[in-house]
Order: C-alpha cells, then sequence, then structure tokens
C-alpha cells in the first residue's frame, strides 16, 4: 500500500460490508470524499447485479454526492486527511491540542519577506478550504506576495478553524451534559433504522426464496 504495509483480505472486504450499511436503509445519495467513489460503485454494481437476478427495485441504487470544495481534505501532513494515517484534526478536541496540531504542520524554508508557494503546500489548501469565498482574494495573498511568516499564517488557519466549528463544539458541549437525550435519540434511530432494515430483509428473503419467519 501506500503506507508499505502488506494488504490482507480486510482491504478488500471492506467496501463489500459498507455496501451493506448502504443498502440496507435504502440509502438513495451518499457524500463520500472523491476518493471514495470507487468503493461506493462497488454499491452500485452490488445493487444492479441483485435486482437484475431477483427482481428490479429491490435494492436502491446509490448515488454519490461530492462537494468539490472538499473532496479530498489533506491532513496535517500533507497525505488525505485519514484517521489511519493520524494526521486529523479533532473538531471536538481542547482548543490548546488543536493550535498545537496546526503549529506542527509542516512548512518550507521560504523568507518571511518572499512570496509562498500554493501547489502542493498544505497550509495554502487548508486556508483556501475555510477561509470564506468574499474573503479569499485577500487571503490568498498571504501567499503571493511576501510579508507573511507561516507561523502567522498558522495562527490565522487555526482561528479560522474554530470560528469554523464554533456552534458544532458548543452543541457537542451541550450533548455531553446531557447523555439521556442523546440515548433517547439513539433509540429512536435505531427503532427508525430497523423498520427500514427489517423490510429490506423480507423482501430480498422473499425474492431469493429463502422465506422469512
Amino acid at each position: 500500500t501506500a503506507r508499505g504495509t502488506t494488504p490482507n483480505h480486510g482491504l478488500f472486504a471492506y467496501p463489500v460490508l459498507m455496501s451493506v450499511d448502504i443498502l440496507i436503509v435504502r440509502a438513495d445519495h451518499v457524500p463520500v470524499g472523491k476518493d471514495q467513489k470507487q468503493k461506493l460503485e462497488v454499491t452500485r454494481d452490488i445493487a444492479g447485479a441483485f435486482n437484475a437476478t431477483f427482481g428490479d427495485g429491490l435494492l436502491t441504487v446509490p448515488t454519490e454526492i461530492i462537494l468539490p470544495d472538499v473532496a479530498v481534505v489533506p491532513g496535517v501532513d500533507g497525505q488525505k486527511m485519514s484517521k489511519s494515517y493520524g494526521n486529523t484534526l479533532d473538531i471536538f478536541a481542547p482548543e490548546k491540542e488543536i493550535r498545537k496540531r496546526f503549529m506542527a504542520i509542516v512548512s518550507d524554508s521560504t523568507p518571511v519577506a518572499e512570496p509562498k508557494p500554493m501547489r502542493g503546500n498544505t497550509l495554502y489548501a487548508l486556508l483556501k478550504l475555510f477561509t470564506p469565498a468574499s474573503d479569499w482574494p485577500e487571503a490568498r495573498r498571504l501567499f503571493s506576495e511576501g510579508g507573511t511568516g507561516y507561523g502567522d499564517i498558522k495562527k490565522r488557519l487555526f482561528g479560522l478553524f474554530l470560528e469554523t466549528f464554533a456552534p458544532a463544539r458548543r452543541r457537542h458541549e451541550d450533548l455531553l451534559r446531557d447523555p439521556g437525550f442523546v440515548h433517547q435519540v439513539l433509540r429512536e434511530g435505531r427503532e427508525r433504522a430497523m423498520a427500514v432494515i427489517s423490510d429490506v430483509m423480507a423482501d430480498c428473503r422473499r425474492a431469493c426464496g429463502l422465506g422469512w419467519q
């Protein structure tokens, strides 16, 4: 693999497991990153083959939703952001920890007075991701013109990150203080999901001639 590890069966079986999670609840649209589109194609192939064999419409063939601005989000090390790479930015981590992650992003040795490279620059990609479109021309000049050091850019990016996720962080704190509500939502979600899952399983088993108890 890209990280030098030996692939095992799980690498190939995971897309099938993901397909089950999607098909079992009749999901028709699935938000994914650009790098996950291929796995969703496996889901579409499974659903299409099953429907062609046992009856049209038994399984919903899902469509991907890929937002162009976040199709691939870079991690703090420049690779695609992934928990398995350990390069993520935890939305709900303490501010001190988040700041430390931003300040640790590796940058090149371009002097403060000189323009900064944009292509392949993790800080540039993240800044573009978090900067509102109306503010982007001014933010872009931090790279296209000299005079701003990477340390200041990191601080600005850290502030934008906190600003972007402030509502979610507040909601997270509220939910931590009300575990009863969280458990209630989980129970209700499970009941709604199980109603759909039972219908899908019954339809598929009947179509396959397996019956249903």
